[in-house]
C-alpha cells in the first residue's frame, strides 16, 4: 500500500491537533449554533479592542492582542485553518464520523448541509481480498475501504482505476470503480 500524500498527512494531523490537542472546543447552545464563548478568548479579546473609542488606547490594545492572539498561535493553544485546510481535511476524514467542522469550531453538532462533502473522485491504488473474501480497497489519498454487502463487482478492481466514493443514507458510502455500480463499503483506515 503507498504512504499517504503529504498534502493528505497535514490535513489529518490539522484534524487530529484540533481535535485532541487544542484546550479550546466550540460550545453549542440548544439551538446547534455555536455560542459567542465558543470563541477563543485571545480572539475575542482582540475583537474587544474595535470598542475602544480613543485611537492611541485602541492600537494599544490591537497591539497588545495581536501578540498574544500569535502566542496562542504558536503554543497550539488556537489553530488557524482556512477554507481550503478545511476542505482538505474533510477529504482526508470522508468515511470517519466526526464533523470536520465542529472540529474547527464553525458550529453546531454536523458540517452543514452545503458544506458536507457527498462524493469523492479517487484513483484505486490497491486491492486485496481478507477473510471470506471481503474486498479491500485503497485509494491514494491514502484511505482504506472494506466490503460490508454481499454484491461484488462484475470486473474485479485493479489499481490506477477510476473510482468514487459516494456517502449514502444513515452513514453509509458506496464506491463504484471503473464506472460499475457501486458496492456497500466503510473505511477502516
Amino acid at each position: 500500500m503507498q504512504s499517504m500524500p503529504l498534502s493528505s498527512r497535514l490535513a489529518l494531523a490539522a484534524a487530529t491537533v484540533a481535535l485532541f490537542a487544542c484546550p479550546i472546543s466550540p460550545v453549542t447552545a440548544r439551538d446547534g449554533k455555536p455560542s459567542e464563548s465558543a470563541k477563543p478568548a485571545a480572539f475575542q479579546q482582540l475583537m474587544d479592542c474595535r470598542t475602544i473609542e480613543d485611537s492611541a488606547n485602541r492600537l494599544a490594545c490591537f497591539d497588545r492582542q495581536v501578540a498574544i492572539l500569535q502566542q496562542a498561535e504558536q503554543t497550539k493553544e488556537i489553530v488557524v485553518a482556512d477554507k481550503n485546510a478545511i476542505q482538505e481535511a474533510k477529504r482526508g476524514l470522508f468515511g470517519f464520523t466526526a464533523p470536520v467542522g465542529r472540529l474547527f469550531g464553525l458550529g453546531g453538532s454536523a458540517d452543514s448541509p452545503e458544506d458536507e462533502l457527498k462524493r469523492i473522485d479517487t484513483e484505486v491504488s490497491s486491492v486485496s481480498y481478507g477473510r471470506g473474501g471481503v474486498l479491500r480497497i485503497a485509494f491514494v489519498e491514502g484511505g482504506a475501504w472494506e466490503q460490508t454487502d454481499t454484491r461484488n463487482f462484475a470486473i474485479s478492481p485493479r489499481a490506477g482505476q477510476k473510482a468514487y466514493i459516494l456517502k449514502g443514507a444513515l452513514g453509509s458510502f458506496f464506491v463504484s470503480v471503473n464506472g460499475q455500480p457501486g458496492i456497500r463499503m466503510r473505511r477502516v483506515q
